[in-house]
């Protein structure tokens, strides 16, 4: 089974403070479902309603749904979060120079307002440079810190499928975006059934409860 990951988990890091290129998020809004499954009881293999046929999942929910993955973002963000700040706290600088420039521009000499202008540009030079230092050092962190922790979901995942005899999981996001996806069944989607039966072999450092994916 070809693996899903990680190409449609957004990128945890908040670079965007400064406008910073980053893997984006998947969107918020999921595809048109039908109503529940058929009366008559619960499908069998976890109630996903997929035995036998193709399931969708939504690799977004992992983020929050599934416990060791929350941990280990949680805390590459905490590792970032001084970097992340210090970007902020220049790029303040610089919009707070701007605005003065536009508001005592026409009040000064030219060579004072000139001499502004100069150090504006000479800030955003620097800080564009930081935040390109920040943002490659960011996606290898990331990379570091998530790659083996998508390896173990590609692997459970290939594992569910095979226990309840999915021929094929595609990903939701990935399929809406390309506007390929036009209709499933809700009874159709294994996510919140797979981050159950991960979380359970995989606890982590939460409960996996408190991690469950809402609707």
């Amino acid at each position: 089974m070809k693996k899903l990951f990680p190409f449609a988990v957004a990128f945890c890091v908040l670079l965007s403070l400064v406008g910073l290129a980053q893997t984006p998020n998947p969107p918020a809004s999921r595809p048109a479902v039908t109503p529940a499954a058929p009366a008559g009881g619960a499908a069998p293999g976890g109630g996903t309603g997929a035995e036998g046929k193709i399931a969708f999942i939504d690799t977004s929910a992992f983020r929050n749904g599934i416990v060791e993955l929350k941990a280990k973002l949680d805390t590459l963000n905490a590792e970032f979060e001084p970097k992340n700040k210090e970007l902020q706290a220049k790029k303040d600088e610089i919009d707070n120079l701007k605005s003065k420039i536009q508001t005592q521009g026409a009040t000064v000499q030219p060579a004072v307002r000139n001499q502004w202008v100069d150090e504006a540009t000479q800030k955003e030079v620097l800080l564009k440079r930081l935040a390109e230092d920040l943002d490659g050092l960011a996606k290898r962190r990331y990379e570091e810190i998530s790659g083996p922790v998508y390896d173990k979901i590609g692997q459970t995942l290939e594992k569910y499928a095979q226990q309840r005899g999915i021929a094929a999981i595609f990903e939701v996001n990935a399929l809406s975006q390309g506007q390929a996806l036009v209709f499933r069944v809700a009874a159709s989607d294994v996510t919140e059934d797979f981050i159950r039966e991960y979380n359970k072999v995989n606890p982590g450092t939460g409960g996996a409860a408190s991690a469950a994916r809402k609707p």
